[in-house]
């Protein structure tokens, strides 16, 4: 959940922490030159109100709650600036309009999800790919989809991909798996409860961990160090289909393949060709774009 929803919500603020965060929603950008004794003075209380508010928001202070803030703020204005993620087409949009604004939110989707990529992090998780003997998908509902896309990629450059769609199973393999495995955790808001269960057996057995959720701090990026940001425009419930989540995660997914695929680029090409043409012998085109050289 981004910082700005976590201050309209309120959950658990007393009187003073609401003063404190209708000012600091006021302010935006603007917070970057105040110190937290400048807050309490404008809203009428004490400079630890406001160090205990930024507590309360798991941050350890007011230097890295006001850091956070302003990184957060860069990120909603910098992108998404054609496209409501939430309602990309209008009502009475005709085809044809719609087809236009699906095509730009789809662009605007993967330049937001790759703007928020930390480049370490990034390479750790393909590292953790590329070394582990199995890699774990733990996903739900339509992004199980794109988890058995991924796998069926890996399978063609030689990686056991498994993804599991039940988390009893999942549980059951973070319990057991040799730490040198590795775990996809994929959940858009971090919160679900079923794959909270299994990431705090796999921080307790420390098994390695990529965790691919929302940008702006959840339960489940805490967890890990290793994170993989979706593009986080669209609200749980309130969208017109969940396709931003779906295109960030598929995004994602295919950035690892191809950073694994990349380590090794002739070889993983080489085992990719051999075990498709064994597969698909049959499967022939007479389009000059799609006929294979050795037809």
């Amino acid at each position: 959940m981004l910082i700005r929803q976590r201050l309209a919500l309120r959950d658990d603020f007393s009187q003073v922490d609401c003063a404190i965060a209708d000012y600091i929603l006021r302010r935006g950008a603007a917070l970057q030159g105040e110190s937290a004794r400048h807050i309490a003075s404008a809203v009428y209380t004490s400079a630890s109100s406001v160090v205990r508010l930024c507590q309360k928001l798991g941050f350890a202070g007011y230097n890295d709650f006001r850091d956070a803030w302003l990184a957060e703020g860069r990120y909603l204005s910098g992108h998404f600036q054609e496209i409501d993620a939430n309602r990309p087409f209008a009502p009475g949009d005709p085809v044809t309009t719609i087809a236009s604004k699906m095509a730009a939110l789809y662009r605007e989707t993967v330049d937001d999800t790759l703007v928020l990529q930390d480049p370490d992090m990034l390479v750790q998780a393909v590292n953790y790919c590329r070394r582990a003997g199995t890699i774990y998908v733990c996903s739900a509902g339509s992004q199980s989809g794109l988890a058995e896309a991924f796998s069926e990629k890996m399978a063609k450059i030689g990686k056991t991909v498994l993804a599991e769609a039940r988390t009893d199973m999942n549980f059951f393999h973070a319990c057991t798996c040799p730490v040198t495995d590795c775990f996809l955790l994929i959940s858009y808001s971090g919160e679900t409860a079923n794959t909270l269960r299994v990431a705090r057996k796999l921080r307790q057995r420390r098994v390695h961990t990529v965790a691919i959720t929302s940008y702006g701090g959840n339960t489940l990026g805490k967890l890990f160090s290793c994170k993989l940001y979706l593009s986080t425009r669209e609200r749980l419930v309130s969208n017109t289909g969940n396709f931003g989540a779906h295109l960030s995660t598929m995004y994602l997914l295919d950035l690892l393949y191809a950073g694994v695929f990349g380590l090794d680029f002739e070889g993983s090409y080489e085992l990719k060709k051999q075990v498709s043409r064994e597969f698909e012998i049959y499967r022939r085109s007479e389009n000059p774009v799609l006929k294979e050289s050795e037809d």
